[in-house]
Protein backbone atom coordinates (compact mmCIF):
# COMPACT_ATOMS: atom_id res chain seq x y z
CA UNK A 1 0.00 0.00 0.00
CA UNK A 2 1.72 3.56 -1.27
CA UNK A 3 1.85 6.00 1.61
CA UNK A 4 0.24 9.33 1.85
CA UNK A 5 2.37 12.25 1.07
CA UNK A 6 3.19 14.12 4.13
CA UNK A 7 0.71 17.01 3.53
CA UNK A 8 -2.23 14.25 3.46
CA UNK A 9 -0.97 12.05 6.55
CA UNK A 10 -0.72 15.46 8.68
CA UNK A 11 -4.21 16.75 7.47
CA UNK A 12 -5.67 12.97 8.04
CA UNK A 13 -3.76 12.82 11.53
CA UNK A 14 -5.90 16.45 12.58
CA UNK A 15 -9.27 15.20 11.47
CA UNK A 16 -9.31 12.05 13.65
CA UNK A 17 -7.99 13.78 16.76
CA UNK A 18 -10.48 16.93 15.76
CA UNK A 19 -13.51 14.20 15.97
CA UNK A 20 -12.15 12.50 18.99
CA UNK A 21 -12.48 16.81 20.81
CA UNK A 22 -15.82 17.47 19.50
CA UNK A 23 -17.63 17.49 22.54
CA UNK A 24 -14.83 18.29 25.11
CA UNK A 25 -15.49 21.84 25.74
CA UNK A 26 -18.51 21.04 26.67
CA UNK A 27 -17.59 18.80 29.83
CA UNK A 28 -15.37 19.69 32.93
CA UNK A 29 -12.40 17.67 32.14
CA UNK A 30 -11.00 18.19 35.39
CA UNK A 31 -12.22 15.95 38.53
CA UNK A 32 -12.48 17.48 41.98
CA UNK A 33 -13.71 20.65 43.64
CA UNK A 34 -15.14 23.54 41.67
CA UNK A 35 -15.67 26.40 43.67
CA UNK A 36 -17.94 29.74 43.07
CA UNK A 37 -18.17 33.12 44.44
CA UNK A 38 -21.17 36.26 44.82
CA UNK A 39 -20.89 39.03 46.34
CA UNK A 40 -23.91 41.23 46.78
CA UNK A 41 -25.81 43.70 49.11
CA UNK A 42 -22.59 42.98 51.95
CA UNK A 43 -24.02 38.94 51.47
CA UNK A 44 -20.88 36.16 50.25
CA UNK A 45 -21.97 33.08 48.96
CA UNK A 46 -19.53 30.51 48.24
CA UNK A 47 -20.22 27.00 46.25
CA UNK A 48 -18.46 23.78 46.15
CA UNK A 49 -19.11 21.58 43.81
CA UNK A 50 -17.26 18.17 44.06
CA UNK A 51 -17.30 15.96 40.86
CA UNK A 52 -16.25 12.29 40.44
CA UNK A 53 -16.23 9.66 37.82
CA UNK A 54 -19.01 7.50 37.55
CA UNK A 55 -18.49 3.81 39.41
CA UNK A 56 -21.08 1.80 37.47
CA UNK A 57 -20.42 -1.13 39.48
CA UNK A 58 -21.70 0.44 43.02
CA UNK A 59 -25.04 1.73 41.24
CA UNK A 60 -27.66 -0.27 38.99
CA UNK A 61 -28.64 1.05 35.70
CA UNK A 62 -31.38 0.06 33.24
CA UNK A 63 -33.50 2.20 30.82
CA UNK A 64 -37.61 3.15 30.66
CA UNK A 65 -38.84 4.09 27.51
CA UNK A 66 -41.58 6.61 28.96
CA UNK A 67 -38.50 8.15 31.37
CA UNK A 68 -35.23 7.04 30.02
CA UNK A 69 -31.85 6.15 30.83
CA UNK A 70 -32.62 5.16 34.76
CA UNK A 71 -29.73 5.12 37.61
CA UNK A 72 -30.51 3.36 40.89
CA UNK A 73 -34.26 3.73 39.57
CA UNK A 74 -34.24 7.36 39.34
CA UNK A 75 -34.15 9.34 35.73
CA UNK A 76 -30.52 10.29 34.92
CA UNK A 77 -30.17 13.30 33.79
CA UNK A 78 -27.58 14.04 31.43
CA UNK A 79 -27.13 10.39 30.86
CA UNK A 80 -27.64 8.72 27.51
CA UNK A 81 -26.20 5.55 28.78
CA UNK A 82 -23.68 4.69 31.57
CA UNK A 83 -22.59 8.13 33.09
CA UNK A 84 -19.43 9.63 32.82
CA UNK A 85 -19.11 11.48 35.77
CA UNK A 86 -21.34 12.54 38.66
CA UNK A 87 -21.42 15.09 41.45
CA UNK A 88 -20.16 13.81 44.15
CA UNK A 89 -21.36 16.71 46.99
CA UNK A 90 -22.54 20.14 46.75
CA UNK A 91 -21.41 22.53 49.99
CA UNK A 92 -22.88 26.17 50.29
CA UNK A 93 -21.72 28.47 52.46
CA UNK A 94 -23.87 31.44 53.28
CA UNK A 95 -22.27 34.58 54.69
CA UNK A 96 -19.97 32.14 56.41
CA UNK A 97 -22.19 30.04 57.44
CA UNK A 98 -22.15 26.34 55.91
CA UNK A 99 -26.23 25.49 55.30
CA UNK A 100 -26.53 21.41 54.52
CA UNK A 101 -27.44 20.61 51.01
CA UNK A 102 -29.19 17.36 50.41
CA UNK A 103 -27.93 14.82 48.47
CA UNK A 104 -31.67 13.94 46.38
CA UNK A 105 -31.12 17.38 45.02
CA UNK A 106 -27.67 16.68 42.72
CA UNK A 107 -27.45 12.53 42.88
CA UNK A 108 -29.37 12.26 39.37
CA UNK A 109 -27.52 14.96 37.75
CA UNK A 110 -24.85 13.78 35.74
CA UNK A 111 -22.13 14.44 33.65
CA UNK A 112 -22.11 17.80 34.86
CA UNK A 113 -20.51 21.22 33.08
CA UNK A 114 -18.84 22.54 35.97
CA UNK A 115 -16.81 25.38 34.21
CA UNK A 116 -17.69 28.85 35.21
CA UNK A 117 -19.50 29.30 31.97
CA UNK A 118 -22.01 26.51 32.62
CA UNK A 119 -23.12 27.46 36.25
CA UNK A 120 -24.30 30.44 37.64
CA UNK A 121 -25.30 32.14 40.76
CA UNK A 122 -27.54 34.68 41.27
CA UNK A 123 -29.04 36.09 44.70
CA UNK A 124 -32.49 36.89 44.79
CA UNK A 125 -34.11 40.30 46.12
CA UNK A 126 -34.64 39.04 49.12
CA UNK A 127 -31.55 38.12 50.00
CA UNK A 128 -32.05 34.58 51.37
CA UNK A 129 -31.99 32.72 48.45
CA UNK A 130 -29.59 31.22 46.01
CA UNK A 131 -30.33 30.71 42.27
CA UNK A 132 -27.91 28.43 41.49
CA UNK A 133 -27.66 26.99 37.16
CA UNK A 134 -26.11 24.75 35.51
CA UNK A 135 -25.99 23.24 32.27
CA UNK A 136 -25.09 19.69 32.19
CA UNK A 137 -24.25 17.00 29.82
CA UNK A 138 -24.41 17.90 25.88
CA UNK A 139 -26.34 16.77 22.94
CA UNK A 140 -29.38 14.51 23.04
CA UNK A 141 -28.52 14.06 27.50
CA UNK A 142 -28.54 17.96 27.67
CA UNK A 143 -30.10 19.17 30.74
CA UNK A 144 -29.77 22.50 32.58
CA UNK A 145 -31.17 21.91 36.65
CA UNK A 146 -31.93 25.58 38.75
CA UNK A 147 -31.27 24.58 42.06
CA UNK A 148 -33.28 26.97 44.81
CA UNK A 149 -30.66 27.18 47.16
CA UNK A 150 -32.33 29.23 50.68
CA UNK A 151 -30.61 30.17 53.73
CA UNK A 152 -33.06 28.35 56.02
CA UNK A 153 -32.30 25.12 54.22
CA UNK A 154 -35.40 24.03 52.70
CA UNK A 155 -34.19 23.89 49.48
CA UNK A 156 -35.57 23.17 45.67
CA UNK A 157 -34.91 22.32 42.44
CA UNK A 158 -36.42 22.26 38.66
CA UNK A 159 -35.04 21.19 35.36
CA UNK A 160 -35.44 23.30 32.11
CA UNK A 161 -35.30 22.05 28.86
CA UNK A 162 -31.90 22.70 27.42
CA UNK A 163 -33.46 23.44 23.71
Amino acid sequence: MPLLPMNMRTFFCFVVIALGCIDAPAKSRRIGNYDFHLSRSGHKVALIIRNAPFESSKHSHGYNENIGPLVDGRKAYGAESIPRTQIKSIVLYFDGRPIKVSRWLYSDCYNPNLESEYVKLRLARNRQTVFVTMDGADGAGAYTVVWVLKRNGRHSRFFKPAF
